[in-house]
């Protein structure tokens, strides 16, 4: 791991030439991940994939993803076109993602538990051309086939139906090497959507410098990535944060990848999911780390000697976890802050004087600041937009066909707002406080409130509700205020059935966790629900003070 002297911050590394970002005009993210280890790195025989008892190695990943682009390019895909992908982890969705974009597609990873209405939006927004899935969610693609007019392929993994495109025949009939495709470091690389505020989930647009402006930095500063390093957890390939560390990145610094496969979490699994791959990096959330530490008895009955760090994000990491996860297994766990836009660009990486509670500092190459509305830096303890410089090369181009969202982002003086609120403090580390605009991250997953209240309103009892994301001593739930209709009485039963509603409405991980009867919302003059309000009840309820700053320890306490 590169050790990095509290003297010397990120930033003055970077600006005194010890950290540079090089990145070619002439660059494409699907060839840099596995060609360049063949040809050039020496690694070809090294392993790049483990998946149950399986592994794929460098030179076979380059030969199953040429084989991809060049089935796919006789196909008729195309530079710029877009194609979704709606897999569980699995080796087909690598070999997929980095495929097509040897050949300039682009590919658009979506979740696999998203509703048909969902798949909709996003098929129809990034004008997709084709989709990739496996036989067992393809039924939900074909539904929706005669709402998306631009959908003119389907290529199944596993047994083909009629009108479909077998994987498996697609991959067999690949002749050659793929045409050679020029690819820009500012073409588009892949979409991923995000909740919105209000409307549907925005389209995310990452260009093909991501893979060097986060890679880079996040893979030499926060994961320490050397050969032989084996990286992997429990979260889906769907999300950018595993997507950058259980995928991309490990795959950039030629290490090894080890794929959960399992369709649900189960802690004990986790921990023999470490134990039989050996893994040096496991890459897990403040929920998950929560669950495994409730396994009884677990730093006895699983070996972890193999791990140099744990890896959490996603949401805030309590004192309390990082703490007692270290005291039960004798491993590090760092945390850092990071989104769909421009992944990791702070981690509590640093080797002295860490500030458990903090976000930490900002990775090499990326300037982040606390501004207000008018892109002026605050002095620390002052609480403003968290922001980054519109330079870094991590930041995607745009929201897809969402320019005035766009515009939101940008504040004067070239800094792009993340619409979280934060404050620095003297020493240089950030420390979160809110949302700005509502959005929840709860399990994981980034959740819009709008969304869940618009889903939670189609049920008959339900005459208006509130949703936000209420702060619990286990972290940030998903809670639902619920006003009912007349007629209707307050009953358990009724909660639980909104709980179902909400699972079968939209994506199943988005449902309210607890929902609360009220009879009245909390409102602006104007009639829009105050969900600050909501969330300022939830904490005076249970008691829960606001965030405060935890103090500083050195290195080796726990």
């Amino acid at each position: 791991m590169t050790t990095i002297d509290e003297d010397w911050t990120f930033h003055r590394m970077t600006s005194q030439g010890f950290f540079r970002l090089d990145i070619p005009e002439e660059l494409n993210m699907g060839r840099i991940c596995t060609d360049w280890w063949v040809e050039h790195g020496g690694r070809g025989n090294d392993v790049a994939i483990y998946h149950g008892d399986e592994k794929i190695t460098y030179r076979e990943l380059k030969e199953l993803t040429d084989a991809f682009a060049s089935g796919a390019y006789r196909v008729g895909l195309k530079k710029g076109e877009r194609y979704v992908i709606r897999t569980p982890n699995c080796p087909e969705y690598m070999v997929a993602f980095l495929g097509g974009q040897k050949i300039g597609a682009v590919p658009v990873p979506v979740n696999p538990m998203l509703r048909e209405h969902e798949l909709v939006h996003i098929i129809n927004n990034s004008e997709s051309v084709a989709a990739v899935c496996t036989a067992d969610l393809v039924e939900n693609i074909e539904n929706i086939r005669p709402r998306c007019p631009t959908l003119q392929h389907i290529i199944v993994i596993g047994e083909a139906q009629k009108d479909c495109i077998s994987y498996t025949e697609l991959m067999k009939s690949a002749k050659g090497a793929p045409p050679h495709v020029a690819t820009h470091k500012d073409d588009p690389a892949f979409y991923l959507y995000t909740s919105g505020t209000t409307a549907g989930p925005k389209g995310v647009v990452h260009a093909h410098r991501f893979i060097i402006g986060a890679g880079d930095p996040i893979g030499k500063f926060t994961m320490g990535l050397e050969r032989g390093d084996i990286c992997g957890g429990p979260t889906a390939l769907t999300w950018m944060y595993a997507l950058g560390h259980n995928f991309l990145f490990s795959l950039r610094w030629g290490t090894s990848v080890a794929m959960w496969t399992d369709a649900r979490f189960d802690p004990e699994r986790a921990f023999e999911f470490v134990q039989k791959y050996k893994l040096t990096l496991f890459v897990g959330t403040p929920t998950i780390y929560r669950h495994m530490l409730a396994v009884r008895d677990a730093e006895k009955r699983f070996d972890l000697s193999s791990l140099k760090y744990c890896l959490s994000s996603g949401e805030p990491l309590l004192a309390e976890t990082v703490r007692e996860w270290s005291r039960r297994f004798g491993v590090r766990t760092i945390d850092s802050m990071g989104q769909t836009e421009a992944h990791e660009f702070c981690t509590s990486q640093t080797q002295i004087g860490l500030k458990i509670g903090s976000m930490g500092k900002p990775l090499p190459g990326i300037e982040v600041a606390i501004v207000d509305d008018n892109g002026k830096v605050l002095a620390p303890g002052e609480i403003g937009h968290l922001a980054i410089r519109g330079d870094h090369p991590g930041l995607c181009l745009e929201y897809f066909k969402m320019p005035e969202i766009t515009k939101e982002v940008s504040l004067p003086h070239d800094w792009y707002n993340t619409k979280d609120l934060a404050s620095s403090d003297e020493d240089g580390y950030f420390w979160y406080c809110s949302r700005s605009d509502d959005i929840m991250t709860s399990r994981g997953y980034r959740i819009s409130p709008a969304e869940v209240e618009t889903a939670l309103q189609t049920h008959k009892a339900v005459l208006e509700s509130g949703v936000a994301g209420a702060m619990t001593p286990e972290g940030e739930k998903v809670k639902a205020w619920v006003v009912l209709h007349q007629g209707f009485e307050p009953t358990r039963e009724l909660a639980e059935e909104l709980k179902n509603h909400v699972k079968n409405t939209i994506a199943p991980y988005t449902h309210p966790q607890e929902n609360e009867f009220i009879t009245e919302l909390p409102k602006t003059s104007s009639g829009k629900i105050l969900r600050r309000e909501l969330r300022r009840m939830e904490r005076e309820k249970h008691g829960i003070p606001e965030p405060v700053k935890t103090k500083v320890i050195t290195t080796g306490e726990p």
